[in-house]
């Protein structure tokens, strides 16, 4: 959030609400019984005391961060997902808690001090770099708060601010920390390890009636068919409702002269402009252009060339300074214009290409402007259909026959999952607000009538449940093929972890890894050589006589009869142990899994550990060989950022701590009062 809140002080009340919010941590708001008066109370903690408009703000305030963090709308109920009521009163708890400490230690601080600090703030300051009051007025009005308000509101921020600084004032994590997290960070070391697949446990033997049925019984939970549910789904958009057939020429002729600009390139020109320190210079060099020069000429005399000079291709709105704008625009093709004096002096322009502008006639794009004014005209009528639609159903309409009275389809889905799956396990994805619908539709009976969910901020989707096919149990025949499946792969993972397991505790007891290897794993299959290196030797045609592929020809007609040789197998490497290089914790290995490099750095040098391979079915035996201390530097900004951390947990202990000695009570049902409003 402070991250947030940083990134949007570009403007001027961005920044009052900045000192506002984060002067003072920023989660905890501003006193509400200072800004505003109040007969009710949201929060109490001793003396202090929280108003609902505080609550308001503070929850309108979260909920609007939300929305920007997710750069999407969210009904109440989906921020309420995130916690959000109950996040807003521990803010609004904490801030309290350290208003009223600072109420019983009687703290304070003077009109001068105050005055200093809203002077020292930059968000008021004027051009010449002093504070201006008219500057803090204008920025007020802007936020909707008074100048006595600020000033209050101000006071109590500096107040709290004086138990958040002396709490935080010592709170710099020491160089040792820093120390252990380089030597942490910068540690690297090296690893002997093997990689076991599925093939080196060989064959698994296909299960009996009796393994299956056992398998079965063990794993029922597996075979479980989820609830299915039938439903209807209306959506209403303004694409629903579009009738490009009730646009008529005469709106598309009109809107057409009204926008014209859309449909038009306007006239571009490449210009080259020649700036002069004086009038008298620029004058000089029109005379000589008079005379005869020629503007390249004149440039390069100038000591510059024409692609230094070049502004570019450009529109006339597309230049900054008016003068040169109408000056370039009403130049002749590579006739030099007279001096014109522009915002950085006096300057000749030149011409030296002119793209001409156009127009997509009407007839080009009266489809797309029928389209456009229907859209419109629909999205006009949008809330209306929305209300028609639901008088059909209060009239007692189903949802069906309601969509059919004002011209809606209802779509049909037969069997859907909660995780929008069908029957053969395909997510049906065209769903919209798929989320809320299902949500909704896995909530209620058959015949209850739901509220229509929003899309987006300009159309609705409806949902009837019609039908509902309960979990049940599925049967070993409906299961056989997935049954058998899962026994081998678990058949294949129990070896895996048996072979595994002896690996390891045969190399850890201190045998050599190489001869572990050679013991338990398949030597590699020796492969094919190729056809060519197993042939007799002889001569060999360029090709036959069909031009097909090349023939072995032996001058010895004895050899020609004799038997052709196998062919011999090529001799594979034999597996042995493999090793990385020096690596740190972050690093990646083709072969080692984070989690595995993890498990490594976790134990001394001589250790041996294991644990799931990255190819699917596969288990690592790793090693530590060799540990490589080496330090590395923290960088300082991630120290001031460590250091803020701690200073931010520190003040949370503290004011976790005040809260066990205060009274504190929320008014839950005033809440609920003001959220429902």
């Amino acid at each position: 959030m402070l991250s947030m809140l940083r990134n949007a002080t570009s403007s001027l009340v961005a920044k009052i609400l900045l000192a506002l919010l984060v002067v003072s941590f920023a989660i905890w708001g501003v006193s509400g019984s200072l800004l505003y008066g109040n007969t009710a109370t949201v929060v109490t903690v001793g003396e202090t005391r929280v108003a609902p408009i505080e609550f308001r703000l503070a929850y309108d305030r979260q909920y609007n961060l939300i929305q920007r963090q997710l750069n999407t709308r969210l009904t109440r109920e989906q921020a309420e997902s995130f916690g959000l009521t109950a996040n807003v009163i521990q803010q609004l708890v904490s801030g309290a808690v350290l208003d009223e400490a600072a109420r019983e230690m009687q703290l304070g601080v003077s009109d001068a001090r105050l005055a200093n600090i809203i002077g020292d703030d930059e968000a008021f300051r004027d051009a010449t770099g002093r504070f201006s009051r008219a500057q803090l007025r204008s920025a007020l009005r802007s936020i909707g708060m008074s100048e006595a308000q600020y000033v209050d509101t101000r006071k109590a921020v500096a107040i709290r601010n004086q138990i958040v600084s002396a709490v935080s004032a010592e709170s710099a994590l020491p160089d040792a920390f820093y120390d252990m997290l380089g030597a942490f960070r910068g540690e690297e070391r090296k690893f002997d390890y093997a990689v076991i697949k599925a093939e080196d446990i060989g064959e698994i033997a296909e299960p009996d009636d009796a393994a299956l049925s056992a398998y079965y019984e063990e794993h029922k939970g597996d075979y479980v068919a989820p609830e299915y549910r039938k439903l209807a789904i209306v959506k209403l958009e303004a694409a629903d409702i579009a009738n490009e057939g009730a646009v008529t020429d005469e709106e598309i002729a009109e809107e057409y002269e009204a926008t014209k600009d859309r449909f038009s390139q306007p006239e571009k020109r490449t210009i080259q402009q020649l700036v002069f320190a004086s009038e008298e210079k620029a004058r000089e060099a029109a005379d000589k252009l008079a005379g005869g020069m020629s503007f390249a000429d004149l440039v390069a005399a100038e000591g510059k060339t024409l692609d230094g000079i070049s502004l570019g291709t450009l529109a006339q709105k597309e230049i900054p300074d008016p003068a040169l704008g109408e000056a370039a625009f009403a130049a002749n093709l590579n006739e030099p214009t007279v001096p014109v004096k522009g915002l950085f002096g006096q300057a000749i322009l030149n011409v030296s290409e002119i793209l001409a502008g156009s127009t997509l006639p009407l007839a080009d794009v009266s489809d797309q402007i029928r389209k456009q004014l229907a859209l419109a005209k629909a999205s006009d009528e949008l809330y209306e259909t929305h209300d028609r639609l639901e008088d059909e159903r209060a009239a007692g309409e189903d949802l069906t026959a309601a969509a059919n009275a004002v011209g809606l389809n209802a779509r049909v889905i037969d069997w859907i999952d909660r995780t929008a799956r069908d029957k053969d396990g395909k997510i049906i994805s065209d769903i919209p607000q798929s989320r809320e619908v299902l949500a909704e539709a896995f909530e209620i009976d058959p015949g209850f009538e739901t509220n229509a969910i929003n899309i987006g901020t300009n159309g609705f989707v409806w949902v009837d449940l019609l039908e509902i096919e309960p979990e049940r149990q599925k049967s070993r025949e409906e299961v056989a093929d997935q049954l058998r499946a899962d026994w081998i792969a678990a058949e294949t993972a129990s070896k895996l972890d048996a072979l595994t397991e002896t690996f390891r505790q045969r190399v850890a007891d201190g045998e050599d890894f190489n001869a572990v290897i050679a013991d338990l794993l398949p030597a590699p299959q020796p492969t094919p050589a190729a056809e060519a290196s197993a042939a007799p030797a002889g001569d060999t045609a360029t090709s036959g006589e069909d031009g097909g592929s090349p023939e072995t020809v032996n001058a010895d007609p004895a050899a020609e009869a004799a038997p052709e040789s196998p062919a011999m197998p090529a001799a594979p490497a034999p597996r042995v142990v493999q090793q990385t290089p020096a690596i740190n914790r972050t690093a990646q290995q083709a072969d080692l899994p984070p989690a595995l490099i993890a498990s490594g750095f976790a134990q001394p040098k001589g250790s041996v550990v294991s644990g799931a391979g990255v190819a699917p079915q596969s288990r690592v035996v790793l090693r530590i060989a060799e540990v490589l201390p080496t330090a590395a530097a923290i960088p300082d900004p991630e120290r001031e950022q460590a250091d803020q951390q701690a200073a931010e947990e520190l003040v949370g202990q503290f004011i976790t701590r005040l809260r066990q000695d205060e009274k504190v009570e929320v008014n839950q049902q005033l809440i609920r009062q003001i959220l429902a409003q």
